[in-house]
C-alpha cells in the first residue's frame, strides 16, 4: 500500500458507527432486550420521564416492554442528578445499566466524571441524545462518553420517524430488520439530504436570540432553565421556568398568537410519585419550552420577540 494514496480508502475515523432504527425508542428497546437476556440486573433511570396520551413514553415504554427491572435516581430542579444518592444505588450491585438523559440537548452533569462513577461500580451507561442530533458542534460530543447512545432523527429534522444508536463496546447484535425496528427508507433519504450542520447552527443562533429575550424578562415571570450552555452544545429548544403557576396560561396565550411551545414534560409517568420526587414534579408543573428550531429565520425575530414579551406582560399583570 502506498504511503500517501491519491484518494481516501477508508475514512474510518470520520465514519460514525450508526445503527439506524425506526426511532430512538426502538433503539432503546433493542439495547434493553439484549442486556436483559444477558443477566438479571436492572437499569437506573432519572426521575424525570414524560408521558404523552398519544405517544406514551419513549423512555419508559421500552423498559416496560422488555421487563427489565428498574429504579429511579433523584434529580434536582435543574435535572442534575443527586450524585451521593446515586452512588449509594450504584453500590448495591443491583444494576447493570444507567440511563443518562441529556435533557433538551445539553448535559446536566460533567459527563466524563459521571461515566467514571458508573464504571467504578461495573455499571454501563446509555446516553439518551434524542434531543441533540449531532451531540454538539465542537469538542467531545454527547453520545461519545458512554457505552451506548441513542439518537432521534425525527425530533431534529423534517422526517416522520427515524433514529439510530451507537455501540461503543461493540457487543450488541444487529437490530432486527422488521417493521418495528427498521427505519423508513424515505426518512433515511430525507436525513441524508438534510444539511444537519447548517440546521444545527441556525438552531443555536435562534436559542441565543430567544434566551436573550427571556433574560430581559428575568424577574417578570420567566427564568432560563440553563444558566449557561456548554460551548458547542445545541439546545433542542429554549426551556424556561414560568413563575406563579402560570405556565398553562402563558402556553395558551402564545398559541393564540401562533407561537407553539411545548412543555417537556408536563406529565410524568405515574411511577415517579410526587411524594418521593417533589423536585421532579416542580419542574414538570412549571417548565415551558420555547421553539428555537431551524425553520425560524432571522426575519421572524422581531415578531417573535414582540409576541413573547407582550404575552408575558399580559399574563403576569392580569
Amino acid at each position: 500500500m502506498a504511503f500517501i494514496e491519491k484518494e481516501s480508502k477508508s475514512l474510518a475515523v470520520y465514519v460514525a458507527p450508526r445503527k439506524y432504527t425506526a426511532s430512538a425508542r426502538a433503539a432503546m428497546t433493542h439495547i434493553l432486550s439484549v442486556k436483559k437476556a444477558a443477566g438479571p440486573r436492572g437499569i437506573l433511570l432519572p426521575a424525570y420521564i414524560g408521558l404523552s396520551k398519544i405517544e406514551g413514553s419513549g423512555v419508559f415504554d421500552p423498559v416496560r416492554k422488555t421487563g427489565i427491572s428498574y429504579a429511579f435516581y433523584r434529580v434536582n430542579e435543574r435535572l442534575m442528578p443527586d450524585l451521593d444518592a446515586l452512588e449509594a444505588q450504584l453500590k448495591t450491585g443491583n444494576f447493570q445499566l444507567l440511563f443518562l438523559i441529556h435533557y433538551f440537548g445539553c448535559p446536566q452533569v460533567e459527563t466524563d466524571s459521571f461515566i467514571r462513577l458508573c464504571h467504578r461500580y461495573g455499571v454501563q451507561v446509555i446516553e439518551d441524545c434524542a434531543h441533540t442530533l449531532l451531540g454538539g458542534l465542537s469538542g467531545k460530543r454527547l453520545g461519545t462518553f458512554g457505552d451506548y447512545a441513542i439518537f432521534s432523527i425525527h425530533k431534529n429534522t423534517a422526517t416522520v420517524d427515524g433514529g439510530f444508536y451507537l455501540d461503543h463496546r461493540g457487543d450488541l447484535p444487529d437490530v432486527p430488520q422488521d417493521e418495528n425496528f427498521r427505519i423508513d427508507q424515505a426518512s433515511l433519504e430525507m436525513f441524508a439530504s438534510t444539511d444537519v450542520l447548517g440546521a444545527s447552527q441556525q438552531r443555536l443562533r435562534n436559542y441565543g436570540k430567544v434566551s436573550g429575550w427571556v433574560g430581559q424578562l428575568h424577574g417578570q415571570g420567566l427564568a432560563l432553565f440553563f444558566d449557561r450552555i456548554p460551548e458547542g452544545a445545541v439546545p433542542l429548544n429554549c426551556p424556561v421556568i414560568v413563575a406563579d403557576g402560570k405556565r398553562e396560561a402563558l402556553y395558551f396565550k402564545l398559541m393564540e398568537n401562533d407561537i407553539f411551545p411545548t412543555a417537556l414534560y408536563h406529565t410524568l409517568i405515574p411511577e415517579i410519585s410526587r411524594a418521593e420526587f417533589p423536585q421532579s414534579h416542580h419542574v414538570a408543573n412549571n417548565i415551558l419550552n420555547l421553539p428555537t428550531h431551524a425553520d425560524i429565520s432571522d426575519a421572524d425575530y422581531a415578531d417573535y420577540e414582540a409576541i413573547l414579551k407582550r404575552s408575558v406582560q399580559q399574563i403576569f399583570t392580569a
